[in-house]
């Protein structure tokens, strides 16, 4: 009973005692100044209270293909959207995952491994946070979360130790099933479950939750409670979300997101508009093809 009500009372001051912090947000072209705001921060923080998480897609890799460089779809935009416009969210979430899969993917900038090796080695925390389908998909060997970390780690990146004191593998499930899955946490990558019923933040907060109070309260031990939270995301709509669910969930967390636009001036392929319909046609076939 006193270690309920120790928890309870945790919780509160966590909730009620914070000092609102200004959120910033900032837009770059290139992983140098993500790693140099970050280096900046150290100047007035302790390596431990800062916590970074990457986008996955368009911001750390990209498929390899010139139907799927963003300028391509920019360019063809009408096209785009009459194809992808007739799917349900799930099929949609679906297209999302099948292109990191059916397709080679490579580094949006070839120096970022080391980049966020540099910032892991001095004590920061490090994840992926992605809004791919984490559960298993039909015609693939393991849950989509599985594949997406060991691709990950294939090209370089390594988030597995970021919080091994804590949690190795997670699964949200007090959020609605969706697309037969979870939001999870999975050895340093945490993934919302796609875009068609659980946001960014929410599963921030979750996971924030998982290993802060809810840590302290089940282990006895102290949790983890970031000062400074970075997200580095491609997708502006992201970074808002973020922000504004960590301005609920806690105040005094200092918030800055970093829109990354590396991955927008990418098209080293030119594609007709013929062939560009005829891929997503093929993607979106494909998805209907795994869903019956």
């Amino acid at each position: 009973m006193k270690n309920i009500i120790k928890c309870i009372t945790l919780m509160m001051v966590l909730t009620y005692t914070q000092c609102p912090v200004q959120a910033e947000m900032i837009s770059v072209n290139t992983m140098k100044e993500v790693h140099h705001k970050i280096e900046s921060l150290l100047k007035t923080q302790k390596p431990e209270d800062i916590l970074v998480a990457f986008d996955i897609d368009m911001t750390l890799t990209q498929p390899n293909h010139s139907a799927v460089y963003y300028p391509a779809i920019k360019k063809y935009m009408d096209v785009y959207k009459s194809i992808l416009g007739q799917l349900t969210p799930v099929q949609k979430d679906l297209v999302a995952t099948l292109t990191t899969q059916i397709f080679p993917q490579k580094l949006v900038e070839k120096d970022t491994p080391n980049m966020i090796k540099n910032i892991q080695k001095k004590g920061i925390k490090v994840i992926a946070l992605t809004s791919s389908l984490t559960g298993k998909i039909k015609g693939f060997p393991d849950k989509m979360i599985f594949i997406r970390r060991e691709q990950l780690q294939r090209v370089g990146f390594d988030f597995t130790n970021t919080f091994k004191n804590y949690v190795h593998v997670t699964e949200f499930l007090h959020f609605k099933e969706y697309a037969g899955s979870y939001p999870m946490f999975y050895h340093g990558v945490l993934s919302t479950n796609g875009e068609g019923d659980v946001s960014k933040g929410d599963t921030l907060i979750s996971f924030l939750q998982h290993v802060g109070p809810h840590y302290h309260c089940k282990a006895q031990k102290p949790g983890y409670y970031p000062k400074v939270i970075i997200l580095v995301d491609d997708k502006k709509k992201h970074l808002e979300n973020v922000e504004e669910r960590l301005k609920a969930h806690d105040p005094a967390i200092q918030f800055i997101g970093i829109e990354y636009k590396g991955a927008f001036a990418y098209a080293p392929q030119d594609i007709s508009k013929e062939d560009f319909q005829k891929f997503w046609e093929g993607v979106v076939q494909q998805t209907k093809a795994l869903l019956k």
